[in-house]
């Protein structure tokens, strides 16, 4: 089996239930990891960990908080394990990949669900290269490290990879581009995580986020429109005729996994499945 952690701050009793009732419902088991406040560091604690100051105290929190569970699996020395945050959605089919474990583990990172866009700019992944996951899941390997972690695997080398370079912290857990190595990067396509409806109730980032955004960002009309308004396609399309991809292959624009998914809506669909 694959073992779960889910990280979340302890006083977000809402998400915290919401998921806990959607993987009860799945049966996959899991590990509480109680998140770290980043605006509850004091100031030298937070000057000794990231001397330039550049990180937000969310940014800060999150990224202590996903480094713990690296820790974690070092010190258990687990070959991979399943990461993921409070406001994840799960497809149904996760809970027999965490069953019977991953067929393959030649990858540092591989994402269930990200954004379609990293600190490198838009993500492509290779169709001509599917490497099989499990026996219901082909994963493919990624131009460039996608923004957010609210659902990956990362492997027992891939922990301690990052861990050897986490120290001072340079900048939020989900950015690659700064590393001093090239991680090994995959994703599931088609994703298999997206976000629930309390995705910006009491969560780290949103402790840095207006109270207009915060409250848009729970409907699921929020993230097409802002696709939209930002005309991502056009600017997506016109990304993948200019990278510099990293080896020849069928690159395609990467999927993003920002899509508004109700609790209550995916409670029925797994009880139908």
């Amino acid at each position: 089996m694959v073992p779960v952690f889910v990280v979340s701050l302890k006083t977000a009793s809402d998400r915290r239930a919401a998921l806990k009732s959607h993987l009860d419902d799945l049966g996959i088991q899991f590990e509480w990891i109680d998140a770290i406040r980043g605006d509850a560091l004091s100031p030298q604690y937070r000057q000794e960990v990231n001397p330039t100051g550049n990180m937000s105290p969310g940014q800060l929190g999150c990224y202590l908080s996903h480094i713990h569970i690296y820790e974690r699996i070092i010190e258990q020395a687990l070959p991979v394990a399943l990461v993921l945050e409070d406001d994840t959605v799960l497809h149904p089919s996760v809970k027999n990949l965490v069953a019977t474990g991953c067929q393959h583990l030649e990858f540092d990172y591989c994402f269930l669900g990200s954004d379609d866009r990293g600190d490198a700019g838009f993500v492509f992944y290779n169709a001509a290269t599917p490497a099989p996951l499990s026996k219901a899941h082909l994963s493919y390997p990624l131009s460039s490290g996608p923004f957010c972690t609210h659902a990956y695997l990362i492997t027992l080398e891939g922990a301690k990879k990052r861990l050897a370079c986490a120290y001072p912290a340079r900048s939020a857990i989900d950015h690659y581009h700064h590393l001093p190595y090239t991680p090994r990067l995959m994703a599931v396509v088609p994703m298999l995580a997206f976000v629930n409806e309390l995705s910006a109730v009491q969560s780290m980032s949103s402790l840095n986020w207006s109270g207009l955004q915060t409250m848009a960002r729970k409907y699921w009309w929020y993230y097409p429109l802002r696709d939209v308004l930002k005309l991502k396609g056009l600017k997506k399309w016109l990304a993948c005729r200019h990278t510099r991809f990293p080896h020849p292959g069928q690159w395609r624009p990467f999927e993003s996994a920002f899509r508004v998914v109700r609790t209550r809506w995916l409670k029925e669909h797994t009880d139908a499945s």
